[in-house]
């Protein structure tokens, strides 16, 4: 059975609600009418909102029903926490939007990850990650164990990053933080990059 028949399995009760809020923080920084590059997707419906959209993923069912959902779109199979971008998704970049939502919190190295996001990124493009703050560990933890939130998620997740944590990792890789916030009752944070 394939994981994407049972929804639950990606999808606590409030997993859409928090996914939205993530959401409006996000999208007012992405430049109008950028080439939009989305890493780690998810089952999201962004393809309808952003003209010029290319997904990636590492699972390649999320994959498989994107590339169903979206056919007119381009959808690739990368998992960005262990290795390089593919070479066809290399040859589309460079793109002046990078998404990187509630990915960071999943991966063993964040700065190896926007070290490898980087390149992808043309002069002046922004990458714009949102992740979990530290001060939300209990809540997330809670909310896994009470069916509110994606347990999936939360078996995966490697380390919360504080403020600090994400700039040095923005730095390692050569951006520069030109904005930063918390939101969800500081629970959670986006930090937005430049090139």
């Amino acid at each position: 059975m394939s994981p994407l028949s049972r929804p639950s399995h990606f999808f606590g009760r409030l997993t859409r609600r928090v996914g939205a809020i993530r959401l409006a923080a996000a999208l007012p920084h992405v430049p109008a009418g950028a080439r939009v590059l989305d890493v780690g997707c998810g089952l999201t419906d962004l393809a309808t909102r952003i003209p010029d959209y290319t997904g990636a993923d590492r699972n390649p069912d999320v994959l498989a029903e994107q590339r169903r959902r979206f056919p007119g779109r381009d959808f690739f199979e990368w998992d960005v926490g262990r290795g390089a971008a593919p070479a066809a998704l290399q040859e589309r970049a460079p793109f002046e939007g990078i998404l990187l939502l509630a990915v960071l919190e999943h991966v063993a190295d964040p700065s190896a990850v926007l070290a490898r996001l980087s390149p992808l990124l043309s002069p002046g493009g922004r990458l714009i990650a949102t992740t979990p703050h530290p001060i939300g560990r209990w809540p997330l933890e809670a909310g896994a164990a009470l069916g509110l939130l994606s347990s999936h998620a939360h078996g995966e997740h490697e380390d919360l990053l504080s403020r600090e944590d994400l700039e040095a990792a923005g730095r390692s890789a050569g951006l520069s933080s030109i904005a930063y916030r918390r939101f969800l009752f500081g629970m959670n944070q986006l930090a937005v990059f430049a090139r």
